[in-house]
């Protein structure tokens, strides 16, 4: 398959226990996340949407009420912090904070909120744009100063971007308090059909495409209490789809930059990709989380707990 930047290529490999795919090579340089992030120009960047959202998030009173009605990756964080009795007050780290918009969200909430981020470019916007409160580096190495301090670990699409997730976890495990929550959303691979290859983003944005089983298994390595947030609840009250790729056949990709990050490809995009480029930031966001609300234009159905996203709550 080729990558996100021109003239690389990845073998796609499946476990034949628990399904979960990954790529070879396993790379994710620093360096090619700055691509990803637009290096010093993050607003003319591909992935521009993160810039977009951060600007969003900056103007709203509650942002994370916003983000939650936005997409269903952060309805998913909310209510396994509810559930967790995970009080405000509580002190969170949120590995993987990008632009930083969510760590700023859940400190607005009354949350104490840190960030830690891979790209150096993506910790000097966050930290000049919300304050300083990010910090550029990996958990492996955060861990080594940071042990037992934090009350929960976010990661929000970020296991399936690291070269080994037994370690990524065992150092969320480090800086947890005892009785700590780790909270995890990745892209679902169930709701695919079986056979279905590599569905998710251009490696090395993602290396992993998890199963439920994938990473229950992560949890069963380290003796943890695992268990998934049901998304029935919002599913009943939110408009949104599931996007499912097709089986045993092999996936078209074309790279996205070349190895200056210039697009090589630009689509018009869908319904949010034209609102972005004729509303404010803010505005956006809240027309986007009315329209999921909109559920009279979807028919009535049975909903189960299944989601387009795996979000797991890993209990120390």
């Amino acid at each position: 398959m080729s990558g996100y930047v021109e003239g690389t290529k990845y073998d796609i490999y499946e476990c034949p226990k628990c399904l979960t795919s990954f790529v070879d090579p396993m790379s994710n340089l620093k360096e090619e996340y700055d691509l990803i992030y637009g290096k010093e120009n993050i607003k003319d960047a591909v992935y521009n949407y993160y810039y977009y959202i951060a600007k969003g998030v900056k103007n709203l009173k509650n942002p994370l009420n916003a983000l939650s009605d936005y997409t269903a990756i952060y309805w998913g964080v909310k209510k396994a912090l509810e559930d967790g009795a995970i009080e405000k007050g509580a002190k969170i780290l949120e590995v993987g904070s990008g632009l930083g918009y969510f760590t700023h969200a859940l400190n607005k909430s009354g949350y104490e909120c840190d960030g830690l981020e891979y790209s150096d470019t993506a910790v000097s916007f966050a930290n000049s744009f919300f304050g300083n409160n990010y910090t550029q580096g990996t958990i492996e190495e955060y861990a080594k100063t940071h042990a037992e301090e934090y009350d929960a670990v976010i990661a929000t699409e970020v296991i399936e971007h690291v070269e080994n997730p037994e370690s990524f976890i065992g150092a969320f495990l480090h800086v947890l308090k005892p009785g700590g929550k780790i909270l995890i959303t990745t892209p679902n691979k169930d709701v695919h059909p079986k056979g279905t290859i590599w569905e998710t983003d251009y490696a090395p944005k993602h290396l992993w495409w998890f199963t439920e089983s994938g990473l229950r298994t992560i949890a069963e390595h380290f003796k943890r209490p695992f268990h998934l947030v049901d998304f029935t609840e919002y599913k009943k009250n939110k408009l949104y789809t599931i996007p499912t790729g097709t089986a045993f056949e092999a996936p078209n990709k074309l790279p996205v930059v070349d190895k200056n990050g210039r697009a090589l490809h630009v689509k018009s995009g869908g319904y949010r990709e034209r609102l972005m480029r004729i509303l404010p930031p803010s505005l956006y966001m809240q027309v986007v989380g009315i329209y999921h609300k909109l559920t009279f234009f979807r028919k009535a159905k049975k909903e189960n707990g299944s989601m387009y996203i795996l979000c797991a709550v890993i209990s120390k």
